[in-house]
């Protein structure tokens, strides 16, 4: 079964995917490169050598990946499985997210989207707060009207917000546009 983006250990699936790939990547890269070395009598001035120097690019670009989501766990099963039964029917509930801008990586232990509001709980309690919030702000009211952000750093307040949270209909086409852009923005 594949994790999409914003499903429970998608970031362990992703970290595990990201160091699968820098292995492969070397490991064909050094098979094609003594390749080479045998079939032009031991010079590794060759097709082959230029053929395995090109496997680095991918092998970066899983590495970088790695590297980017190595600091950061996937959600406790028993905290994502509360946070589930608290926005059951009224919110969209995504997870481990961890978001990239030029300046910081974001971590975002859940994100629930519904009834025109988008309620992110960080999951690093060293994160710029006020930056995660005009961030998604910024994006979001981009992409639906009339949406609030609302940022928080524990538990016991993001579920007791969302408790609090009264059904409103919304327009389907802005929120599934705010999703797509929520998801979007993970690594």
């Amino acid at each position: 079964m594949k994790v999409k983006k914003g499903d429970y250990g998608y970031l362990k699936n992703r970290k595990i995917k990201a160091l699968i790939g820098v292995l492969a990547m070397a490991i064909v890269a050094l098979i094609v490169f003594i390749v080479g070395l045998y079939l032009n009598k031991m010079s590794n001035r060759n097709i082959f050598t230029i053929i395995a120097v090109l496997f680095v690019l991918p092998g970066a670009k899983f590495l970088v990946r790695f590297i980017i989501t190595f600091p950061y766990q996937s959600v406790d099963k028993q905290m994502y499985q509360k946070a589930k039964t608290h926005t059951d029917g009224k919110m969209q509930l995504y997870t481990d997210m961890l978001i990239t801008s030029s300046e910081k990586i974001m971590y975002l232990a859940f994100i629930a989207v519904g009834n025109r509001e988008v309620i992110a709980l960080i999951g690093d309690k060293k994160q710029d707060i006020s930056y995660i919030k005009k961030y998604l702000s910024d994006g979001v009211n981009n992409w639906g009207e009339g949406y609030k952000v609302k940022v928080l750093e524990n538990e016991k307040s993001f579920f007791k917000y969302i408790d609090n949270i009264a059904i409103q209909d919304a327009n389907e086409e802005d929120e599934k546009n705010v999703k797509s852009y929520l998801i979007s923005l993970v690594v």
